[in-house]
């Protein structure tokens, strides 16, 4: 069985060799792994079902994975009915390492019951990568179930010797744990997940009508 490519990686200063690489397997629904501003992740176009089902199959579940954006106008596209008071709060965490759960459209891919979890990374590679690909991504920490999230690239290659197209090294993860997960679904708002990322400007609860 041929290795796992591996493709070195500046993350503040990626080669843009190495994006449009990364860029074409992603939008052919292949599987790639690479640093983000916390844990080693996959990533993969959510609207691939050839990328979904590998979803699957490396983590060993359906989802829900949360959805990297670019920016404000991406971030409402993927969602619906998110009041304006929330948008405000956001602004105080993204781009940053807080993911939000946030109302979505059920046709939405990653939406699960009415909603998603979205992040604006704070990122260079991710928001170049994301920029190349043109559209958001699926990210997901790149680990088996039940085993640690991954902070350097040879963790990925030994967990996957299959199903992911490439791994983009970086070195050791400059950040852990994972993201810190808010469910602003809820008011007032409560954290799923601690992890990194300071989400004190999202929880309290959101005045009616705002």
């Amino acid at each position: 069985m041929a290795p796992v490519p591996v493709a070195p990686l500046d993350p503040a200063h990626p080669d843009p060799d190495v994006l449009r690489r990364a860029a074409r397997l992603l939008v052919v629904g292949e599987v790639v792994a690479g640093p983000s501003d916390t844990v080693y992740g996959l990533l993969a176009l959510p609207r691939s079902e050839r990328a979904r089902a590998s979803l699957r199959r490396l983590k060993g579940r359906d989802g829900p994975w949360i959805v990297l954006v670019r920016g404000w106008e991406e971030a409402r596209g993927w969602t619906r009915d998110v009041p304006a008071a929330v948008w405000e709060r956001l602004h105080a965490v993204w781009p940053g390492p807080v993911t939000a759960i946030l109302p979505a459209p059920e046709a939405m891919p990653g939406c699960r019951d009415g909603s998603m979890a979205l992040r604006m990374p704070d990122s260079v590679f991710l928001s170049r990568l994301l920029d190349a690909v043109g559209e958001p991504l699926f990210s997901t920490s790149a680990n088996p179930p039940g085993a640690p999230a991954p902070l350097d690239a040879s963790s990925v290659v030994n967990a996957f010797v299959r199903g992911v197209a490439l791994v983009l090294d970086a070195g050791p993860a400059v950040s852990g744990p994972a993201s810190t997960i808010v469910d602003l679904t809820r008011n007032p708002p409560r954290i799923v997940r601690e992890g990194r990322g300071d989400a004190r400007p999202l929880l309290d609860p959101v005045p009616p009508g705002s």
